[in-house]
């Protein structure tokens, strides 16, 4: 039987699911709550049997994701952009999660008063440092999607001067390597962060302070299997992206200082001189 696709009124013939010219789905049911939900959440986030495919695979399979998308073959897999909307989707509920039973997620930073006092701070000082802590947290957590977006690059840039020389990957693939692996970190951890949250913030700092080895952990497997690497191999890329992370720190450090220092000589000599 044929039939006209309701959006640009070409045939779309019978067993045919949707139209080879504007690519719409053929629709017949009535509308009901399940069947928008499904839509919305096939729509913006992609959350079908592509979802389930890319959680599994990205454990046992991280190549097949990520190496296919690349390739050109995105039809089993929900693809990086959504993958990242995801994240920052899960990120969300957490904080929702926080504000709604008003978890005081910065109470185990009080903890570190021993640690600083060893290393011979005075209490006011302590006491400085813990605000200054609480605040950063704070923003770490509210703006967990910013953080995303922002530190996406920053990985790929690391990533693509760590494999130099090899040449599978440029800069902008090693960006789809890390939305995927990053993405995929926090979709797993953030289900635990939440439950460790209502049990015991103590812990919860313990596993924020541990996620970030564990995604470079996770993005050396990842590495890995997509290059097809040996474990030998693997561990020397991950030494040298250590290497360049820290140089990377160091140089930012710097670069901030002595952009603070220019900008307070200008401020003082110019915009209010003494």
């Amino acid at each position: 039987m044929e039939r006209n696709c309701k959006n640009c009124r070409s045939l779309v013939y019978a067993g045919k699911s949707y139209c080879a010219d504007c690519g719409a789905k053929w629709i017949e049911k009535r509308i009901t709550m399940r069947n928008v939900g499904a839509d919305v959440a096939d729509m913006y986030l992609g959350i079908d049997t592509k979802f389930g495919r890319n959680f599994i695979d990205l454990f046992t399979k991280p190549h097949h994701v990520i190496n296919g998308y690349i390739k050109g073959a995105r039809m089993n897999y929900v693809d990086a952009i959504r993958y990242v909307f995801i994240a920052i989707f899960m990120s969300g509920i957490y904080m929702f999660v926080v504000k709604t039973f008003n978890i005081d997620i910065t109470a185990g930073l009080a903890n570190n008063d021993e640690f600083y006092r060893s290393l011979g701070y005075t209490e006011e000082r302590i006491a400085e440092t813990n605000v200054m802590n609480g605040k950063v947290f704070d923003f770490v957590t509210k703006y967990q999607g910013l953080i995303i977006f922002m530190t996406l690059p920053i990985l790929a840039f690391i990533g693509r001067i760590t494999f130099w020389k090899n040449k599978k990957y440029n800069f902008t693939e090693h960006l789809v390597f890390h939305m995927y692996t990053y993405s995929h970190f926090v979709i797993v951890t953030t289900p635990i962060s939440i439950l460790l949250s209502f049990i015991n913030v103590d812990i919860l700092m313990a596993w924020s302070m541990m996620a970030y080895p564990m995604l470079f952990i996770y993005n050396t497997y990842c590495y890995k299997k997509c290059m097809y690497l040996n474990w030998q191999e693997a561990i020397l890329k991950a030494l040298i992206a250590i290497l360049i992370s820290v140089a990377l720190a160091i140089t930012s450090f710097l670069a901030g200082i002595i952009i603070t220092i220019i900008v307070v000589v200008i401020y003082k000599k110019y915009v209010n001189p003494a």
